[in-house]
């Protein structure tokens, strides 16, 4: 509504002016339109910085975009995201819940509080519903994000085959995008099938020039159900050299905690403190 009124009166001005020399408008932008700008930049900012993984300034940073434009559905969609990476599920659920009553159709909103709900929430329904809701929109420009999220989403659940087709359909959309290599790996190892798994997950390795936690913890998991120890430890070494404090590795050290087996207590013949021991008795 503001574009097409500014549009009309600009109209109106060069109408009025068509018969002289018109003059720029020195007037500048309205005080909103600089806020709108300023959120715009300290949103962004609060991306690189979430990527970075310098989470303190990233929040800094999005408060500020929601303090100067509270309406702006992008910055409650990337606060949501910050705090669902943190872990932080009540604000990340109220920061969604915000962008989405500002921006109800929104494809991009709708498939990050789809993901939210599988990854942090383990509400497997009303994320394939969100993922859904964001494919109906022609527009949306990475449907095959959308569609490969629902695939995962799907195989959580139990649904393998649904999954399997969903992530097919995902490679289909972009071919070049790795990722649903890597999960259709991960669907093979759930369905017992750590061979493909593995052509699979070499498939996708070399499409990625550098893997992250979870590239190495699936790749631990398919060469420990092959029994390739050697692959398994390189795996295992590359995480606690490269992602020392990350959740995966964790995994890892508790799965060997439990595979672990349990030393017994050597049997030790004490003689108790009130006793004395016998002698034999010489023949």
């Amino acid at each position: 509504m503001f574009r097409t009124v500014k549009t009309a009166v600009l109209l109106g001005i060069i109408s009025l002016t068509a018969s002289c020399a018109l003059l720029p408008d020195m007037s500048g932008p309205s005080k909103a339109e600089r806020q709108a700008d300023f959120a715009k930049v300290k949103t962004q900012l609060a991306i690189e910085y979430m990527k970075v993984g310098e989470y303190r300034q990233s929040i800094a940073a999005i408060e500020e975009a929601i303090k100067a434009k509270s309406n702006y559905d992008m910055a409650w969609l990337v606060r949501g995201v910050i705090h669902q990476n943190l872990k932080m599920n009540n604000e990340a659920e109220q920061s969604y819940r915000r962008a989405l009553s500002l921006s109800p159709n929104s494809a991009e909103i709708n498939n990050n509080y789809g993901w939210f709900l599988c990854d942090n929430m383990k509400q497997y329904s009303a994320a394939i519903a969100r993922f859904e809701k964001a494919l109906s929109d022609p527009t949306y420009p990475q449907p095959h994000v959308a569609t490969m999220n629902k695939g995962i989403c799907k195989g959580r659940a139990g649904d393998i085959a649904g999954a399997a087709a969903d992530l097919a359909r995902a490679k289909a959309l972009a071919p070049n995008f790795p990722t649903p290599t890597k999960e259709m790996a991960r669907l093979k190892l759930m369905e017992n099938q750590p061979h493909p798994a593995r052509d699979l997950m070499n498939q996708y390795q070399r499409q990625m020039n550098v893997l992250g936690p979870d590239d190495l913890l699936l790749g631990w998991k398919i060469s420990k159900a092959l029994g390739d120890t050697q692959s398994a430890f390189e795996y295992e070494a590359q995480l606690r050299q490269q992602f020392p404090a990350s959740d995966e590795l964790q995994e890892i050290d508790r799965t060997a905690a439990t595979a672990r087996p349990a030393v017994a207590n050597p049997q030790m013949h004490v003689t108790p403190l009130n006793q004395t021991p016998t002698k034999s008795k010489k023949k």
